[in-house]
């Protein structure tokens, strides 16, 4: 099991050239990626995306990448640009009635009069470093989602304990609940009767109590409650697998449902805080799971 949440961060510095990549994902239930490479890297983007989609499959994630690059540049001199910008200067110092020559610092910073013939798109040692420190990035939020993986696994354990436990508390109390019903209805029905004479009335009413005894029983809800938990522990137990946290909350889904019918059907002063645990233990997990990759 994976968490969503996961942070790694990569350093490569080799032959002048320093390399930071940071990563950061937090759940979101589709992956949701957002890149923030320098200007000159932009062209790695679609390589990027493709190294990240291939290990994630959920999350916001966000990766940054700085780039020191200290090796000696490759210049060379525009020259299309740098007579352009010198004829242009030049008649708008004859227009404003200016004497003297062009400044050259003044043609030198001028944009693209200086460019660098070493395009980083085809610079051998960044495609080497680029993958090589995403893959280290991204092993490293691996390692942190797995490990907070197994924090959440103990976290649901538990609350799965204390569900099965309350269930069993539930369970003991089925039986005194239904003779208490039955108890009651037959004092209520020998009452009526001796009020009201008529012809068979009381072999209809028995049945019509036994119909309405069996609505309260929540046997079913139970032994639905007990196989859902045995599916979940199974789930969260499992290696790794594509859409654990899908798989999670369908089973949550299914066991919030039959706890309200629980809820419901039996709602007695002493079952009441164990079916109170029972659906805050199921509401707790239901959000823990939301961060289940």
């Amino acid at each position: 099991m994976k968490s969503m949440t996961g942070y790694g961060k990569a350093a490569i510095s080799r032959e002048n050239v320093d390399l930071e990549v940071e990563i950061k994902s937090v759940n979101s239930r589709f992956l949701d990626l957002r890149t923030y490479l320098p200007r000159e890297l932009n062209f790695f983007e679609f390589a990027l995306r493709k190294i990240v989609t291939a290990k994630l499959n959920r999350g916001a994630v966000d990766v940054r990448i700085n780039l020191s690059d200290h090796r000696e540049p490759r210049l060379q001199l525009n020259l299309v640009k740098l007579h352009k910008y010198h004829d242009i200067i030049k008649l708008a110092m004859l227009e404003t009635g200016q004497q003297g020559s062009v400044p050259i610092d003044l043609l030198m910073n001028e944009p693209g009069v200086i460019e660098n013939t070493a395009g980083l798109d085809s610079d051998e040692l960044l495609s080497a470093l680029l993958p090589e420190a995403i893959d280290e990035a991204l092993s490293r939020v691996e390692e942190s989602q797995k490990q907070e993986g197994k924090d959440i696994q103990l976290v649901l354990s538990d609350s799965l304990g204390k569900i099965a436990a309350a269930l069993d508390e539930v369970e003991t109390r089925i039986a005194p609940y239904r003779t208490e019903l039955f108890d009651n209805m037959h004092r209520r029905i020998k009452e009526l009767l001796a009020a009201f004479k008529i012809d068979n009335i009381e072999q209809r009413l028995v049945q019509e109590l036994a119909i309405y005894i069996d609505k309260y029983d929540i046997q079913e809800e139970i032994t639905r409650l007990r196989s859902h938990i045995d599916t979940f522990r199974q789930t969260i137990n499992k290696p790794d697998s594509l859409d654990i946290g899908k798989n999670l909350n369908f089973i949550m889904q299914e066991m919030q449902r039959e706890a309200n019918t629980l809820g419901s059907k039996f709602s007695t002063p002493e079952s009441f805080q164990y079916i109170l645990i029972i659906k805050e233990e199921i509401e707790k997990c239901r959000e823990i799971i939301q961060n289940v990759a």
